[in-house]
């Protein structure tokens, strides 16, 4: 016959497993929720306060980082950097004449200047920009020390949109067609800042 009661010796067993599971149902349905989100609100603690120290640090590093960066401003000397003329056009004519120049004194006579061209800025800037178009025959061993003297030298001037074409003849020596290469076609925008 099957027992509807439990046995009395089983009770107290199986109370204290009701009350057992009954406790586990609050606490997950109640409880667990809340501890899940303290544990991420003690995480996101801990990060804040890493990051915290790190600002902490920094901020204690300001002084002597104002301290240097005044330094630096004011052994910074950016007077020689700008081209030193009222206007464009004049501006334009030195720019042109330094590096007719730097080809005169780099180079030997194997360079020669074709063209030179100012070309006025389309874009306004902070600083108004002076560009000379050069187009010019050199052969790459003479070019390079014209090249590093614009790039390092005093006015600052930039180079760019640099092409370099070698052209190549064609000529017949003794009924055989002989190719020669003659001085690379280099094209260059030469750019300086007026104050």
């Amino acid at each position: 016959m099957i027992q509807v009661i439990p046995d009395q010796r089983n009770s107290k067993s199986t109370a204290l497993m009701l009350l057992a599971i009954a406790a586990l149902l609050v606490y997950l349905l109640v409880f667990h929720w809340f501890v899940l989100r303290h544990v991420e609100y003690a995480d996101e603690i801990d990060e804040l306060r890493t990051q915290l120290s790190r600002f902490q640090n920094v901020a204690s590093q300001r002084e002597s980082l104002q301290t240097r960066l005044s330094q630096i401003r004011s052994s910074q000397n950016d007077e020689g950097l700008f081209l030193e003329y009222p206007t464009f056009d004049e501006a334009a004519a030195a720019l042109s004449g330094n590096i007719g120049d730097m080809v005169r004194t780099q180079a030997d006579d194997s360079c020669q200047i074709v063209s030179r061209q100012p070309v006025r800025p389309r874009v306004q800037e902070r600083f108004q920009k002076v560009t000379v178009n050069v187009r010019m025959r050199c052969n790459a061993e003479d070019f390079l020390p014209i090249l590093f003297g614009m790039e390092t030298g005093m006015p600052m001037m930039l180079v760019d949109d640099l092409n370099i074409i070698r052209p190549r003849t064609n000529r017949r020596v003794r009924g055989q067609q002989v190719e020669e290469q003659g001085a690379l076609d280099i094209r260059f925008n030469v750019s300086g800042y007026l104050k």
